[in-house]
Formats: C-alpha cells, structure tokens, sequence
C-alpha cells in the first residue's frame, strides 16, 4: 500500500518538525528517532514557519494536520496520566464519528437529490415569460439608435405579397433536386 504526501502535508511536517526542535529536552527525548527523522526528511524546506513561544498552539493559525499530528503525539508519547490519555482517546474517537457522520449525511445519495430538487423549486425566478429578455434589450438599443431600422413587427397585408410568396416558393421547389427527378420519372411513364 503506497500513501500519497501531498504539498499541504509537507508544509504541515514542517510545522511538527520546527515544534518538535523548539519543545524543552525531556519531550523530544521521548520521541523516537524514526519520526524525528521522518519528518526532518519529509518537510518543505522552502516553507518558513513562524510560531510564538507565548501563544497557544491552537491559536497560530498552524495547519488543521499539524495539530492533528501533535495532538497525536502527546497522546502517544507526552502524556503520563492513564486517565487523561484515556479521555484524550475517546475525544478523538468521538470525533471520528462525528466527522463519519458529517460525510455520510453530506454525500448521501437521498439527501443529495432531496436538497438539488428542494433548491430547483425554491429558487424559481417569478418572470414575466411573454417576451424574452433578450428581445426587450434588443428594442431598447434600437429605440436609442437611429442608425437601426427594426422591421420585426413590419408586416405586408396585401395579398400581392402573400401571392408573391407563394411563386417564389413553387420555383424553389420546381428547382430542387428531387423535383427534377419527379418530373424525370413521370416524363418516361408519359404515354406518346
């Protein structure tokens, strides 16, 4: 099984390895020298990391998976106390469930469609749909301009028009392929 560091997890090795290298003796004698090393060669060099003596941890704005890994760390190695190492454990196995929980209800496949569905209906627009928008737009700019001559609502009444159409559409049609082969296989069944 091969596991996949990531640039986040580099930045966040550094922050463990610069904690670990500034801590009093006694506690970075009880780490051994495998994750010492681990995250002394894992690092980003290049990341520059900034922490107050004086402040908290939790409070240095450090990376969610650094604070992971001391949290980690104390529970493993720094912590003496029986009980509280016990609390320490069922706090994180709380969390577990909490963050299982969290993901279950996020990706579950009822509650996806049920929130897509829910949203769709209540984010309907109320629009007035008998005329589109784009055509309200296009008749304000051609109102404003007078170089624009809008003849989508010209119309012809006469029936010379409406008659024009009609012989301008039959010799369209006498000239289309499929007319000239019609006309071809009547002309060979034509009785002389």
């Amino acid at each position: 099984m091969s596991a996949v560091i990531t640039l986040e997890d580099i930045k966040a090795y550094a922050e463990v390895d610069y904690i670990i290298n500034h801590m009093n003796e006694k506690y970075i004698k009880k780490i051994p020298e495998k994750i010492k090393n681990f995250f002394s060669e894992f690092k980003d060099p290049t990341y520059e990391v900034k922490i107050n003596p004086y402040v908290p941890l939790e409070n240095q704005g450090l990376k969610q998976f650094t604070l992971e890994i001391i949290a980690l760390l104390h529970l493993r190695y720094w912590c003496e106390d029986e009980k509280r190492k016990q609390e320490l454990y069922e706090m994180m196995i709380e969390n577990k469930e909490k963050l299982e929980n969290q993901i279950k209800e996020r990706y579950d496949i009822d509650s996806i469609f049920d929130k897509q569905f829910s949203t769709q209906e209540d984010a309907e627009p109320e629009e007035d749909f008998s005329r589109p928008t784009v055509i309200q737009k296009y008749d304000l700019y051609t109102k404003e301009n007078d170089d624009i001559k809008d003849y989508t609502d010209y119309q012809e009444n006469s029936e010379t028009s409406k008659e024009n159409s009609l012989v301008e559409n039959k010799e369209k049609e006498n000239n289309s392929f499929f007319f000239k082969i019609k006309e071809k296989i009547l002309s060979l069944f034509k009785v002389k």
